[in-house]
């Protein structure tokens, strides 16, 4: 079952995935062995202040896409729809590259082949940025996170995709200690929460 998680605009998600990707699957708070499911993603809205936050669109680039979703509601829905397909196979696909289903890849497959191209560079007064083939805005805060995934997945760092201890929680993260010992998407999370439970059970036993 979900339930609604407090909106992006009133609390930026928290970068623990150490990857684009990772963190797009963490938009959904507790993804465990749970009763209740807490979805941050429950409009066209959240994808595109979540993308803000990450650092896929600016704030321009964000009123820019939630004007487009109001105009194209229709296209919006779909859009979600796809952004929530496309998270549940990307946590299943890098958790357990091995097993990849044909199932999981097709929906990760068809969000890369409707992305752009990179075409060059374009050169602004802030920077630069790719020039790429035209395609539908609505899916520009999903680009990013399947090309972050194929390249997990085929360099190889896939292998190193943990999943947080804690069974309710199950957040993933890319796990960069050198023996792969990381066990808590955050210590100050659900490592302390887990921490002080151990101790409570401790203290009843005696």
């Amino acid at each position: 079952m979900q339930t609604q998680a407090p909106s992006y605009a009133v609390r930026p998600p928290k970068r623990l995935g150490g990857s684009l990707s990772l963190d797009f699957v963490n938009t959904e708070a507790w993804r465990g062995d749970v009763p209740q499911r807490g979805e941050r993603l429950t409009g066209y809205g959240e994808i595109a202040l979540w993308a803000g936050h990450v650092g896929i669109l600016d704030r321009a680039g964000v009123r820019r896409l939630m004007q487009e979703a109001l105009l194209r509601p229709d296209a919006a829905a779909d859009v979600l729809a796809t952004a929530l397909r496309l998270r549940d196979a990307l946590g299943r696909i890098l958790t357990a590259p091995v097993k990849t289903s044909a199932d999981d890849l097709a929906v990760l497959n068809a969000v890369l082949a409707r992305a752009p191209t990179r075409t060059g560079l374009a050169a602004s007064k802030s920077g630069f940025a790719w020039t790429m083939t035209e395609t539908d805005p609505l899916e520009q805060p999903l680009w990013p996170v399947v090309w972050d995934a194929a390249e997990l997945l085929v360099s190889g760092r896939a292998e190193r995709v943990g999943c947080c201890s804690d069974p309710d929680c199950a957040w993933v993260f890319l796990d960069t200690s050198r023996n792969r010992s990381r066990r808590w998407c955050s210590m100050a999370d659900c490592g302390n929460r887990n921490k002080a439970r151990r101790h409570y059970q401790r203290a009843r036993a005696s």
